[in-house]
């Protein structure tokens, strides 16, 4: 018996079916201060530490949400605290049999203790690199919410090179993608961080711009959740070159007004999880779409409910498929 949404609008099974052969299938995902048992020193995670059993219904909660997505072959994680709450996510029954394996950011900065990482299936992918650039600046606003104030980012980009397994291979050898996950800093305190959300798109942009100098023929895929919507200027800082050519192409372009949301704030319905590809490579995407389960009508409500899947995040998850061989065909 499937879980169901919390409302008459999520009450039929929303999930989808698995990628087509031949598509990768990535997903963005908020996973909504996913904390383990243990309380860190180091953090304050004390306001957002579950008791074990709250802890066991939010990691049913998520993987279930995960198979209602089509099991993705990338799922990018947001707001969790560290590699163990992923490597208890993998190891649920329902999630065993796809085989994922998981990397989070090595560094964290944030004060609340949360953080990025990624799932992955091993059959599919293998990691050839990681990188997380987080360059020191200093802004007005103080770095709020920081552990080193003079950083960047509270909660740096996980870059990962996975090598396609089973995929065509390429001029330069094993067929590569470029996956950065991301979160951004959020709006909270008004216009004090937005000079910092700007720079943390801005300087994203233009790291990745001089890894593609070096290696035109590897598609990158940004996703996350930027805090930001398209009129805001982190995103804009972040697709838009300084001379106005598109750097990145966001798939969520592709769905409907009515349906290109992910979270609500009093009555106004964002974007703010996205999923950008290379524009040259915007050919490649089969589909995209987005889970509207925890935003429908208290769903939030439903957080430690362990008869719904409504609730595991305050966020809708996203997901997008990419047909293989023309997200990897050679551009030069």
């Amino acid at each position: 018996m499937r879980l169901m949404g919390a409302t008459a609008a999520a009450t039929a099974s929303a999930g989808f079916s698995p990628a087509s052969a031949g598509n990768l299938r990535v997903a963005q995902m908020n996973m909504w201060n996913l904390f383990d048992t243990v309380n860190d020193p180091n953090t304050g995670d004390d306001d957002y530490t579950p008791t074990p059993e709250q802890y066991q219904i939010k990691l049913e909660k998520i993987s279930k949400a995960i198979v209602e997505l089509g099991t993705p072959d990338v799922i990018s994680a947001n707001e969790i605290e560290n590699d163990t709450v992923l490597a208890d996510l993998a190891a649920r029954p329902e999630l065993k049999a796809a085989g994922y394996k998981v990397l989070s950011q090595p560094h964290n900065n944030d004060g609340r203790g949360i953080r990025v990482g990624v799932l992955y299936k091993g059959d599919a992918l293998e990691v050839a690199d990681v990188q997380s650039p987080n360059p020191k600046f200093s802004f007005p606003d103080g770095g709020r919410g920081q552990i080193d104030r003079t950083l960047l980012y509270s909660r740096p980009p996980l870059v990962v090179d996975f090598k396609v397994r089973g995929a065509a291979q390429s001029s330069e050898g094993a067929a590569m993608v470029t996956i950065a996950i991301n979160h951004f800093k959020s709006k909270l305190g008004g216009d004090a961080p937005e000079q910092r959300r700007q720079m943390q798109g801005q300087y994203l942009g233009e790291w990745l711009d001089a890894r593609k100098a070096t290696r035109p023929n590897v598609p990158t895929i940004v996703v996350g959740d930027l805090n930001a919507s398209y009129e805001d200027g982190a995103f804009q800082k972040l697709t838009t070159r300084a001379d106005g050519s598109t750097r990145l192409y966001d798939a969520p372009l592709k769905l409907a007004d009515a349906d290109r949301y992910t979270y609500i704030y009093r009555g106004q319905y964002d974007l703010l999880d996205h999923m950008l590809v290379d524009p040259d490579r915007a050919d490649a995407i089969t589909g995209v779409k987005i889970l509207h389960l925890n935003t429908a009508k208290d769903a939030r409500k439903s957080q430690w409910d362990p008869k719904v899947i409504a609730g595991y995040s305050d966020h809708d998850s996203l997901i997008v498929d990419y047909d293989l061989k023309k997200l990897l065909a050679p551009k030069s």
